[in-house]
Order: structure tokens, then sequence, then C-alpha cells
């Protein structure tokens, strides 16, 4: 009889569970019928790439040619790429927060535990940066797995490491030599990093979970961003961006991330 009960109700909660989970999280829902939404349209010769039927074609054409930029980046920063993410974008803020919680944002990120990935492009997000900002999350992603994302990896370095190919946000010259004869503008471009208000820096410590990362308020994600970026770059003008790939791989066979992450500090300094 005590079996039967637990049967019962336990089969009831793993019902209950993910319906439960996308009720509060409608733009999943969103976001899974994509493919079948007769509000989208897949951008020809790019599968995996959906574009909201109020874009324009001048819209269409810039984000083509900024994917194509951005995956290129990925190509020169990673070695490879691995990513397969679903990229959904939004010319227009009411669509965007159907696939975005909140809205906020050029873009967000998506990743599922069973392996399926979304990237979504707001109105701001037709851009070489922002898009291979996405495609870095989408890459450590689809190296390490939404598990060992969420358990190993801190939230800084996840950002950090993003924020190496986004330009808003970092100089090229971290981890690669421009090239004058490159299509994608936005690298070459003579702004540096973006400036926030002063004030102390936050301790990488505080902004291991996602929550510590983004859960304070505008100013507080501004400086964490900064955080990240500093410290990430730190470690990439020492170690190397080759060292990205070759980290994933190690904490893939099962080493420790903070134990990886200053081995290979380690390592290069003694060379040097």
């Amino acid at each position: 009889m005590r079996e039967n009960v637990f049967l019962r109700y336990g089969f009831s909660l793993l019902i209950a569970l993910p319906i439960g989970f996308l009720l509060l999280f409608p733009q999943l829902i969103h976001c899974f019928r994509i493919q079948s939404s007769d509000q989208f349209r897949m951008l020809t010769g790019a599968p995996n790439v959906y574009i909201h039927q109020t874009a324009t074609n001048q819209q269409v054409n810039q984000f083509s040619q900024h994917l194509l930029a951005a995956r290129q980046r990925i190509q020169r920063f990673w070695g490879d790429r691995r990513g397969q993410a679903i990229l959904i974008y939004c010319p227009y803020q009411a669509d965007y927060e159907q696939y975005c919680a909140g809205g906020e944002g050029a873009g967000c990120s998506l990743g599922m535990p069973w392996g399926t990935s979304y990237l979504i492009l707001g109105p701001d997000g037709n851009n070489t940066d922002v898009i291979a900002h996405e495609l870095c999350h989408d890459e450590l992603f689809a190296r390490l797995g939404w598990w060992r994302v969420k358990q190993q990896i801190p939230q800084w370095f996840n950002e950090g490491l993003a924020l190496m190919v986004d330009y808003r946000f970092s100089n090229p010259s971290v981890w690669e030599t421009p090239d004058s004869s490159s299509h994608d503008r936005s690298v070459w471009v003579e702004t540096g990093p973006m400036h926030y208000p002063p004030s102390p820096m936050l301790k990488l410590s505080e902004l291991e979970t996602t929550r510590e990362f983004f859960g304070n308020n505008a100013t507080h994600t501004m400086l964490a961003y900064q955080t990240a970026a500093d410290e990430v770059a730190r470690w990439l003008l020492i170690a190397g961006h080759k060292s990205v790939p070759i980290l994933t791989h190690e904490i893939a066979d099962g080493d420790d991330f903070g134990d990886a992450y200053r081995q290979l500090e380690r390592a290069k300094r003694e060379k040097k």
C-alpha cells in the first residue's frame, strides 16, 4: 500500500514539476515552439536562426553580417565552434520580452539541462559584440554541459569570458591583433571599454552565483561586469586565450575549476 501511494504521488510530482516550471517561465514555452511559430522565419542559409517577421530587409541583412562576424570571432577565440544554440532575433521590445524574461539587456541566454540552448537577441542585439557575447556563453555550455556550468563555473568567469569577445567592454588586443582587412569594423573602433561611476570593485567571491552577479541593482551589475572583465583579461594576458579550451577540457575531465584556472596561469608564469 505504501509503495502504491509513493508511486502515485511520485508520478504526479514528476508531471507537476515541469508544468509548474513552464508556468513560472512562459518564455521557455515560446522558445520551445519557435520552429512552428508563424511569427518567425528561418534565416536563409543559417539553420536554427529565427528572425521575427517584423524585421526589415535591412535589419535582416545587417543581422546576417553581424552573425558571420561574431561566429568568426568565436572561432578565433576558442579555436573551433561547437555551440548549437537556437538564435532568436526580435527587433521590437514587446516581442523580445516574450522570449527573454524581463526584457532587459540586448540579449540573453537560456540553457536547458537536456542540452538545448537558446540565444535571444533584442532590439539592441543586432550587432557583432552582443551576438559574440551570447555565442561565447553557448560555447562554454556546449563544452561542459548545463550541470557543470551551473555547479562548477563561477558566474564571474562565465560573464568575464563572454566580455572578452564583446568589445563594448574589452579591448581586442587582450587576446588578438586587429587586422585592418577584416570586415568586422567594430573590432577596430578606437573607443575604450565602457566606464562606470567610481566605486570600490567587487570581490570575485561575491560573484560566484547568478543571483550574486545580477541580483542586486543596475550599478552592482555593471560593477560585476567590470570586475569579471578585469579578472579574465588579467588571466588571459598571462595564460593566453589558447588556455581557454584547455581549461574547459580539464574541467570536463573532472578537475576543479579553481585549481585548473590557477595552474594554467602558474605554468605560463614559470615559462617566462
